[in-house]
């Protein structure tokens, strides 16, 4: 299969499947940026988003996947599907100096966004509030942001979205808002922005509505259909609905 067979196989769609695997199937060099929002790594007993989020045995199974980590093997076919590095990753605090090493290792320049919550969780042991989630972003010599005063804060201060979460049940997804003004700064009108963890589909929304394209890999089957639902106003309950975004 030929290099644009391959995009086109995957172009504006969300994948049901193993990133690490699909991404392989990326021909080099055909990808403009990567946002993506990985699974988290927690100190054992720590506190995080995920975390408090476990009420049930049923909610510690589906949140095992995205409290692990990843393999950093997966910075690499990043770099090779970029035609230049031009990442977003929302990360814990853990991850942070990995992801970093990376970018240094390859000369990126490197900002920390942050999103800062209004209403964190309460805390009453001996630990910070979890009022604040990482974003790492690099970007390689020769990569243009685009102008404009609102798109260029390097933080975002909102309440946590309880609403999102309600509707579409995934209990990391980020503001679509915030999103979008990130891609809005870092990518051009029909950029193929790669997104390796989907999650509920919140990058795919944002470049519908901003005129990106997107490849979207998500292998929780649940998570899948949550996001393909979502490109179609559907919510988690099969409600169609036009907050279903």
């Amino acid at each position: 299969m030929g290099d644009r067979a391959l995009i086109d196989k995957y172009i504006n769609k969300i994948t049901c499947g193993d990133c690490y695997e699909l991404i392989k199937e990326l021909p080099d060099n055909s990808v403009d940026c990567v946002y993506t929002d990985i699974p988290y790594l927690y100190e054992n007993g720590g506190l995080g988003h995920s975390e408090m989020c476990v009420r049930t045995a049923r909610k510690k199974e589906e949140l095992k996947d995205i409290s692990s980590g990843i393999d950093y093997a997966i910075l690499d076919e990043f770099k090779r599907v970029l035609k230049k590095i031009n990442i977003f990753i929302w990360c814990s605090k853990l991850q942070l100096l990995d992801i970093m090493n990376f970018g240094g290792q390859n000369e990126c320049n490197i900002d920390i966004l942050v999103w800062c919550k209004t209403n964190p969780t309460p805390q009453t042991n001996n630990i910070w509030l979890p009022d604040i989630e990482y974003c790492v972003y690099m970007r390689e010599c020769g990569v243009a942001l685009n102008d404009g005063y609102d798109l260029k804060s390097k933080f975002y201060v909102s309440p946590a979205n309880k609403s999102d979460k309600d509707i579409f049940e995934h209990p990391t997804i980020k503001p679509l808002q915030l999103v979008k003004r990130h891609l809005l700064h870092a990518t051009q009108p029909n950029d193929i922005v790669l997104d390796c963890f989907m999650g509920s589909g919140t990058t795919a929304i944002a470049c519908k509505e901003i005129g990106r394209q997107f490849i979207g890999f998500e292998i929780s089957e649940k998570w899948c259909k949550i996001a393909n639902d979502r490109l179609n106003n559907i919510d988690a309950n099969g409600q169609i609905s036009r907050f279903a975004r």
